[in-house]
């Protein structure tokens, strides 16, 4: 299992969506079912606003310790997933549109948010 911060630890049976690239977690979504990427994002909603909490707290005093960035990495698929939730339900692509697995993102772009 994933090692997240205690005060979170209910969450790491949700290990596999801590993805640190936008591409693994784009790969995971659409390898996923919408029942599973519906039952992942159900799990971490009630969370969010102390995950976010927490994350800004442990950046306000340095860099984010393991435990801390997967939790980061985890809220970063939950963001890779709202869209199709919200919008191609039940689908997990977009629907009639563009075949995400031609969208490369640049991983290392020098105007990607530093963490």
């Amino acid at each position: 299992m994933t090692e997240l911060p205690v005060k979170f630890a209910e969450l790491s049976v949700w290990g596999a969506w801590c993805l640190a690239t936008e591409t693994e977690r784009n790969a995971r979504r659409v390898a996923s079912s919408f029942e599973d990427i519906s039952a992942f994002a159900m799990a971490l909603e009630p969370h969010i606003e102390a995950i976010c909490a927490h994350i800004d707290a442990v950046q306000a005093e340095g860099e984010l310790d393991p435990p801390t960035l997967n939790l980061f990495y985890m809220l970063m698929s939950l963001a890779e997933v709202a869209p199709a939730i919200e919008s191609y339900d039940p689908e997990v692509e977009v629907v009639h549109g563009y075949n995400s697995k031609l969208f490369v993102a640049e991983e290392r772009h020098p105007l990607r948010p530093a963490l």
